[in-house]
């Protein structure tokens, strides 16, 4: 196999890699006790205080609805880009922050603390 055929299968399989890793939306939370959320109307999920959960995600444009103990709504969009995705033990993350009243969108370095940090 000549040099640029061998490049191109290559490119391909690390581009078929990339597709298929999974992608995860680490939704960290500052709140003192439980809160759930849920994306896109999907059913709720989880959030504990003062930790983390993670939800499968794709790149683009989601709603992320937010509840907390004191029953405390509010909502945002997320405008998810592959060039923010935080990438660790072949997946890939974005993260958010949840806080009283808003959610926080974490930096690609942000993320990466908080997701090595969770294990």
């Amino acid at each position: 196999m000549g040099a640029l055929a061998a490049a191109g299968v290559l490119a391909a399989a690390a581009a078929a890699g990339a597709a298929t890793s999974p992608t995860l939306l680490h939704i960290s939370s500052h709140l003192p006790k439980n809160a759930k959320a849920s994306l896109d109307g999907a059913k709720p999920v989880t959030a504990p205080g003062e930790g983390s959960t993670v939800v499968a995600v794709t790149a683009g444009a989601h709603v992320l609805k937010v509840v907390t103990s004191t029953g405390v709504t509010y909502q945002t969009t997320l405008d998810l880009k592959p060039a923010n995705l935080m990438k660790w033990k072949g997946k890939g993350y974005w993260c958010v922050n949840l806080l009283e009243h808003s959610v926080e969108v974490y930096s690609t370095e942000n993320c990466e603390e908080d997701v090595t940090d969770a294990g």
